[in-house]
């Protein structure tokens, strides 16, 4: 009996970690071609507040984040992240990861938010966004 517990756990246990991982979403690398502007994180600002309102603003870290802003199509709202990226390999690179979020409307209770998830095609929108801020020439 008691080794049917354990396997029991166990199993719950690799579930709730193959749902854990199942979950994630990993950044999308901001590809410049090149070395970031030495303004490149006044110009990133300037991108992220076109989205919304800056929730984190931490310069000597290099990350921006928006508060949640609502969108329309879908319903439901999405927030914006932009971090320095430092992989020992390639050196250190702009990537960002794009949240989205809708409402559930459950049979009894409040509603509620879904569960964060990845927004792809935002994130490839924030990108172009952004490369095209860090390489314009500015006078």
């Amino acid at each position: 009996m008691a080794g049917a517990r354990v396997l029991g756990l166990q199993l719950a246990g690799s579930m709730l970690l193959a749902a854990c991982t199942a979950t994630a979403y990993s950044p999308l690398p901001v590809d410049l071609g090149g070395r970031l502007p030495p303004d490149a994180y006044g110009r990133c600002k300037e991108v992220m507040q076109n989205l919304g309102a800056l929730e984190v603003a931490d310069e000597q870290a290099f990350l921006l984040r928006t508060a949640w802003y609502p969108i329309d199509d879908p319903l439901g709202e999405r927030r914006a992240t932009v971090f320095r990226d430092a992989d020992p390999y390639a050196g250190p690179d702009l990537a960002v990861v794009v949240e989205f979020r809708r409402p559930s409307l459950p049979l009894f209770g409040l509603p509620q938010w879904s569960s964060p998830r990845g927004d792809p095609v935002a994130e490839h929108e924030l990108v172009e966004s952004l490369r095209q801020a860090l390489t314009a020439q500015r006078p």
